[in-house]
């Protein structure tokens, strides 16, 4: 008997009440099998519903009726499930590369400081994120984003709701920020300080020359890339001047060395050879192991600013080095960044002495001499800082007075005199001397694997000649790099050793430019005006020293002063007579007038002392002296160790003798009560 199929046959489904369709076999059309009668509907009440409504809505798509085993077609298959369209890549870390976005990933995740994530971008640029926001990733992969969309889809779904096609203009901003996120923290810490190296020139780990022209690296003569290379990260930067193609050319070095030899120098057989090493120095600043300072003097006329402008030309133009005639520290170490590439500050004048912006940038020089790092504090309590590797040339009409012996014995210096007044301009094509500065650095970075040997041979004269420590630092150095522009063929020790018997002649004529901090300490101290009557008397404390050691130039006017005991006053004392008498400095800050006595100088606060216990002769005092009332410590002073006290009196005429005998060797503290 056929059934009735105007009845409705009861169901297990019956207590739902929008119960789901049956599920459909792909290609027929939907349909349900017959169910036997039952008499009564199946207890339901320990069901749980929705656990039956979720099985029910996901049930498997029935298989074709051609491939499904017999039945009512309603059986599940056997195999799994068709897989998602193929286009779609696999989704999740499963095969994520540690320290990849995803495998060959042109965005290269390189660590993770603080809250900031670092990338090398699309275009190879160093960039940190701290969010991860759409428009920051988008920013980031740039003329890359297909790859982003592709890598991390957004899918167009049809109406079960299965993806089918792609969206041509989305990407799934989540899921790619926890993957940029994840690779950042598997690459681990990242300090871009003393690992970003920026454009000029750089000494790779096994000595190599690096030059970074900014859109491409340069390693041994040969191009590549930029990006991490030899443990260092490169990002690139826009291009500046670069060397010529390798190759045959003409060596333009006669000619710089002709036209730098018009200028009227002080040292005219030396100073045009020495701006030549100055200006191979300043190109390869990056690479050297030791930079001097230069610092160009010039009266008006001098020439100055044509020298610059050459300068400047050779250099490959503004884009080759940091130029100012206002320059402040800030704005040198924003311009540079982690660049090595020349610095040329002008006007570069003593200014008010409450001023820090000329001994700042003095002070950031020194760092500069040997790829220190400079700090500062920030509104954040963090700090910024930075390495600065790049070779400075100064120029003014006078040094500042206020440069330390720390800085003048890293200093080279190049003095201009005025030029005639019918001198000529010269005529300098800006394309000529750009081309001719290409040719120079393609010489230096051909010539490099020599630099070591050409270093060591340029100390070995210089010692011959006397020359050592600092000086030997700075001269060897810019000495060896004019012998390396002017020839490809190695210098000799003795030719070495003859250009080290002419510097040594220059040191010695420029001696008193360079002292120690003690030598300095005592300079100070004895130009320092002191009036303990307040009568605007007008001696300094040599004068008072002198005369309390009853000296040849003694001030007779001060000797019935009583010079002792108003030196006792401000923490100073002569023992014995003449010139072999010592001078008692105490240690004791909170002596006030001598406190006043070194007040704005490097020296306040008690560090003379620190200096004074590196004068030669110095002796400890062990225990403690009273001094009109003040208990202090202190330091022995030869008088033959002070710069001046010894020798200026010699041209006076002798107003007392000389003691006999030198003082006795014992001290107490009776001699200071």
């Amino acid at each position: 008997m056929m059934p009735d199929d105007s009845a409705t046959p009861e169901t297990a489904d019956d207590w739902l009440d929008n119960p789901a369709p049956p599920p459909r076999a792909i290609g027929e059309a939907s349909h349900q099998a017959a169910k036997p009668k039952t008499t009564a509907k199946p207890k339901l009440a320990a069901v749980n519903k929705a656990k039956l409504a979720d099985e029910l809505e996901n049930a498997p798509i029935a298989p074709p009726l051609g491939g499904a085993a017999p039945g009512d077609g309603l059986d599940p298959p056997e195999a799994a499930p068709p897989s998602q369209p193929a286009s779609k890549p696999p989704r999740g870390d499963d095969d994520r590369p540690d320290g990849e976005i995803w495998a060959g990933c042109p965005i290269i995740p390189l660590g993770v400081k603080g809250s900031i994530c670092y990338y090398l971008d699309a275009q190879r640029q160093i960039i940190g994120l701290s969010k991860h926001a759409a428009q920051d990733i988008l920013t980031l992969f740039g003329h890359m984003i297909p790859q982003l969309i592709f890598h991390f889809p957004i899918w167009n779904r049809d109406k079960e709701g299965y993806p089918t096609t792609r969206k041509s203009d989305r990407f799934d901003q989540t899921s790619a920020a926890m993957a940029m996120i994840a690779a950042c923290g598997e690459r681990g810490l990242f300090e871009p300080d003393g690992a970003v190296r920026g454009v000029g020139a750089w000494r790779g780990s096994e000595g190599q020359l690096i030059y970074h022209r900014g859109d491409m690296l340069i390693v041994d003569g040969v191009e590549r890339h930029p990006g991490p290379f030899d443990g260092r990260i490169y990002p690139a930067y826009p291009s500046i001047p670069g060397p010529v193609a390798p190759g045959a050319h003409d060596d333009p070095v006669p000619a710089l060395l002709e036209a730098l030899q018009t200028w009227r120098w002080d040292h005219p057989e030396t100073d045009p050879f020495i701006t030549l090493g100055m200006i191979g120095i300043q190109r390869l600043g990056g690479a050297m192991k030791w930079r001097p300072t230069f610092w160009m003097t010039a009266a008006a006329g001098a020439g100055k600013s044509e020298l610059q402008s050459l300068l400047e030309m050779v250099y490959g133009g503004p884009k080759g080095l940091v130029k100012s005639n206002d320059p402040t520290k800030s704005g040198i170490t924003s311009r540079l960044g982690y660049g090595s590439i020349p610095v040329v500050l002008d006007e570069i004048e003593p200014g008010d002495e409450r001023s820090t912006k000329e001994r700042d940038m003095i002070q950031l020089a020194r760092v500069a001499s040997s790829g220190g790092s400079w700090l500062r504090g920030s509104a954040d309590q963090k700090g910024v800082g930075g390495n600065v590797y790049s070779a400075f040339l100064f120029s003014s009409i006078l040094i500042p007075g206020l440069m330390k012996p720390q800085d003048v014995q890293r200093l080279i210096r190049l003095d201009l005199n005025p030029l005639p007044r019918d001198t000529k301009p010269l005529n300098l094509r800006e394309s000529q001397w750009q081309a001719r500065g290409a040719v120079i650095l393609r010489q230096l970075i051909d010539r490099w694997p020599t630099w070591a040997e050409r270093l060591t041979t340029y100390r070995q004269g210089l010692a011959l000649a006397g020359v050592a420590g600092r000086d030997s630092d700075n001269w060897a150095t810019v000495l060896a790099m004019a012998d390396m522009m002017q020839r490809a063929a190695l210098p000799t020790v003795d030719e070495a050793e003859a250009w080290g018997k002419i510097i040594a002649k220059r040191l010695d004529a420029n001696r008193p430019d360079v002292m120690t901090d003690s030598e300095g300490m005592l300079l100070h101290l004895m130009g320092r005006t002191y009036d303990p009557f307040r009568r605007s008397e007008q001696y300094n404390i040599a004068q008072w020293v002198m005369t309390a050691a009853d000296m040849v130039g003694a001030v007779e006017s001060l000797k019935d002063q009583g010079p002792d005991r108003q030196l006792a006053k401000a923490g100073l004392r002569v023992r014995g007579k003449g010139i072999d008498a010592q001078l008692f400095i105490a240690n004791s800050a909170s002596i006030q007038p001598l406190s006043e006595l070194f007040h704005g100088s490097q020296w306040a606060g008690g560090a003379w002392s620190q200096s004074a216990r590196r004068v030669e002769g110095a002796e400890a005092v062990p225990d403690p002296l009273t001094l009109a009332g003040n208990r202090s410590r202190g330091y022995m002073i030869p008088l033959r160790a002070i710069p001046g006290l010894s020798s200026f009196p010699m041209d006076r005429e002798r107003t007392s003798p000389l003691p006999s005998a030198p003082p006795q060797a014992t001290y107490g503290p009776e001699d200071y009560v």
